[in-house]
């Protein structure tokens, strides 16, 4: 079993897109992991899966997942290392270790060309890490809705 270059550079690409995507979004929310660990994570991860799953086939036709949970536990040492208790005993970080590890995820279903699964669990994870600002901004929006509200009550009454 073997991968042509062409699907090699669509992978890594794709890899580059995705560790963007999320790592733009981390960003825009000032977290300490940015746009190029994303990128970086999401492209060795997805190399990793592509030696494991094609370039030991030739060489060694065993288990090809091997590499792949190797993968997961340096992930997870990475992610509980992002994981850190404020001065103030806030636990802070485990949106973006979680985060680190989706896109581990996603990075070794793009290694094994599973660009459908990839792009809905892309969208599910954007979706969930971007929901936290829209519900943000929707209740700065009730908030200053209500205050005018209460301002026009107001002013209506002095008017009577």
């Amino acid at each position: 079993m073997s991968i042509s270059d062409q699907q090699i550079l669509i992978r890594l690409l794709v890899a580059l897109a995705v560790g963007s995507l999320f790592g733009v979004e981390r960003r825009q929310q000032r977290k300490p992991v940015g746009m190029r660990t994303h990128i970086l994570i999401c492209l060795s991860c997805t190399v990793i899966t592509m030696v494991s799953a094609y370039g030991f086939a030739a060489i060694n036709p065993g288990d090809p997942a091997r590499l792949m949970v190797g993968l997961l536990t340096g992930i997870g040492f990475i992610g509980g290392g992002i994981i850190w208790k404020s001065s103030t005993g806030v636990v802070q970080g485990v949106t973006t270790a979680a985060d680190i590890l989706l896109l581990t995820a996603l990075s070794m279903a793009i290694g094994l060309g599973l660009y459908f699964l990839v792009a809905v669990a892309a969208l599910i994870g954007f979706i969930t890490l971007e929901s936290n600002r829209w519900s943000e901004a929707w209740k700065k929006r009730r908030a200053l809705k209500g205050e005018a509200d209460a301002e026009d009550e107001l002013s209506g009454q002095n008017e009577d």
